[in-house]
């Protein structure tokens, strides 16, 4: 069984968004829970081998629905709290002005956290390509060169394409070639980039917000098609992670009258050939789902995924 604990905020409202503490709070609650133990510091160093973590978001969206700015700092908040040194927390993208169109501040110094796209210089992608399946890739040198581990942090959407962007699909980011990964919905291309070795072995924890969904129309942002459902999904499982995704944004669509993705043209295909690889559970019954509640006060209680 894998294991996926969600964390619903009672407090989130769509035109607001959360502010450091309260994701704090939220990412506090959620991975004591998924590692089992009120000592998170120690849990995390054990889960995060190394001296260097990368921080992948997603910032396609802009400032309108990327990854945001403050899930991603009270996240590095805790990692230092865990021991971690500042300037060995990387967050990054694909290309700087996408993070700083989303709202972050560049930052490839040796002092503080550091912020910075594949694209900077000195970064670039590594020298010899990785093959996995279908997939022959460049990968960015964030991953195989200067971070030991990797934190996911994207956002759970629709795509037009996929179905289902979440952390898998956000892996796209890492490589220097994925227009050539969106044939037939984008399977089973999202599988093999997440099945590439530096990808595979760096990812260690899957944190997908899911506070504000796009549900359709997706990836680019629409605001019609927006829906609070106040949560982030976490797991050390990345299929597992974008199985329990793939079930609240369905369930988002029914609720808004949308057909399944499945239905209008866009089945989501590649969790099962990730499941196949070994990166992960795509099977709902082998997935063991502890959903938590949190007030505005901090406390929590047993909550409903859907």
């Amino acid at each position: 069984m894998s294991k996926v604990t969600v964390i619903r905020s009672s407090g989130a409202r769509i035109d607001k968004g959360l502010s450091k503490e309260e994701y704090r709070r939220m990412l506090e609650h959620g991975l004591s829970n998924l590692m089992e133990t009120d000592r998170i510091g120690p849990g995390i160093r054990r889960l995060l081998q190394g001296k260097t973590v990368g921080m992948k978001v997603n910032c396609l969206a802009r400032k309108f629905n990327s990854t945001p700015v403050p899930l991603s700092e009270a996240l590095g908040d805790i990692l230092i709290g865990a021991g971690f040194e500042e300037n060995n927390l990387l967050t990054w993208e694909r290309q700087s002005w996408e993070l700083e169109k989303a709202g972050y501040t560049l930052n490839a110094s040796s002092f503080g956290r550091r912020c910075l796209g594949t694209d900077s210089n000195g970064v670039g992608y590594s020298r010899d390509f990785h093959s996995s399946g279908k997939a022959n890739s460049l990968v960015t040198r964030i991953l195989t060169d200067m971070v030991d581990c990797n934190i996911n942090l994207p956002v759970l959407k629709d795509h037009s394409l996929a179905g289902l962007s979440g952390g898998m699909k956000n892996m796209f980011g890492a490589v220097n070639n994925p227009n050539k990964y969106h044939g037939n919905n984008c399977s089973p291309y999202v599988a093999h980039v997440s099945g590439l070795s530096p990808i595979k072995s760096r990812n260690k924890l899957s944190v997908i917000d899911a506070v504000k969904v796009q549900y359709n129309m997706g990836p680019g942002y629409d605001s019609r098609y927006l829906d609070c459902y106040g949560g982030l999904i976490i797991s050390t499982d990345p299929v597992a992670a974008d199985r329990i995704g793939l079930e609240i944004l369905e369930h988002l669509r029914k609720k808004h009258n949308q057909p399944s993705l499945a239905e209008a043209g866009r089945p989501v295909k590649y969790l099962d050939e990730a499941e196949k690889m070994g990166l992960g559970i795509a099977d709902k019954n082998k997935i063991a789902v502890n959903v938590i509640t949190i007030d505005n006060d901090g406390h929590t209680s047993k909550g409903e995924l859907l």
